[in-house]
């Protein structure tokens, strides 16, 4: 099993790092070396605080060398895209989301029903802060850093992001979760019983609690997400605050998971959900034991979209 999960997750790399090195919509092979001289380097406090390292490193990055052949195929491949789609957002996406799914729902692997253990704290704490970290990491390439599909549908809403972008976004999270998910298959090893969840953390509704009661509080959840983002991300309003924005995003998520992870593990993010129980389902396929499951999906994605449309309703009524 390990061996073809590691051969999945190599094909998804070499398939999608070509696409962010090569289909980069802003490159571009005419950019005046002067010019970002006198950008980067005329200052001389500046110029002192940077190294060696880093003035070459922009430099090459910024004044990209392409032979003449290698430039027509990427050419080619360019004009493929649809225009106004931005690639390095996408995969932006793709990476940030596979890192989330594997920080967070490996966090929830590890010490999930553990007596005695505080461990919906460890769980909310750390997939609060895995956002906030991944956003402030990725926010310049794809906007406010969604890593999130129900806070791409808000912003695509509320005509912060145009629909094709947002779409091409969806599908590169749904990549990145397959991929995180992989990934945390090989580090959990089946038939181990590392995996404390049982079924890489997938989400589902814990006993005692109704399906209407989880989708509500998904809907819930999610709200005070989008409506976090659009505030403090998005509004021109709070422009000023604009660097503390990731860390409020951060803090909604942690406030939603410490109130949805006794009940169904807490979603808020439909693409987080659908990579662990696919994978999930598939690794435990044949065994019986009903960890693995898609049947309360449904929730996962209705829930959370609805509270992103609320949140978005909200936001454009207050405004």
């Amino acid at each position: 099993m390990a061996p073809r999960l590691l051969v999945s997750v190599f094909l998804c790399a070499m398939l999608l790092v070509p696409i962010a090195l090569f289909l980069h919509p802003n490159a571009s092979t005419d950019v005046k070396p002067d010019t970002l001289e006198g950008a980067v380097f005329n200052d001389a406090d500046a110029r002192a605080s940077l190294s060696l390292l880093q003035k070459s490193s922009a430099v090459h990055l910024l004044v990209p060398v392409v032979p003449a052949k290698k430039s027509k195929i990427l050419a080619a491949i360019r004009a493929l895209i649809p225009a106004g789609i931005d690639m390095s957002a996408a995969f932006a996406e793709y990476v940030a989301m596979t890192l989330f799914v594997i920080i967070g729902c490996g966090s929830a692997m590890g010490v999930a029903n553990k007596d005695g253990y505080a461990w919906v704290l460890q769980v909310a704490l750390t997939f609060g802060f895995a956002i906030s970290v991944l956003a402030y990491s990725i926010g310049h390439f794809s906007g406010a850093g969604q890593i999130n599909c129900a806070v791409t549908f808000a912003l695509a809403i509320n005509g912060s992001l145009g629909w094709s972008q947002a779409l091409v976004n969806l599908i590169f999270q749904l990549l990145g979760s397959v991929t995180g998910a992989l990934i945390l298959s090989v580090i959990y090893p089946i038939n181990k019983g590392k995996d404390l969840t049982g079924n890489l953390a997938s989400n589902g509704v814990g006993e005692g609690y109704t399906l209407f009661g989880a989708l509500v509080g998904e809907a819930v959840g999610t709200f005070v997400l989008c409506f976090t983002v659009l505030n403090t991300a998005v509004d021109a309003a709070t422009k000023a605050n604009r660097s503390m924005a990731c860390l409020a995003i951060g803090l909604s998520v942690f406030l939603a998971h410490s109130v949805l992870i006794p009940i169904d593990g807490c979603s808020i993010n439909p693409t987080r959900s659908f990579g662990p129980a696919l994978v999930a389902t598939i690794r435990n396929r044949g065994k019986g034991d009903g960890k693995c499951t898609f049947d309360d999906m449904w929730i996962f994605w209705l829930g959370p979209l609805t509270g992103a449309a609320l949140a978005v309703g909200v936001y454009q009524s207050l405004n």
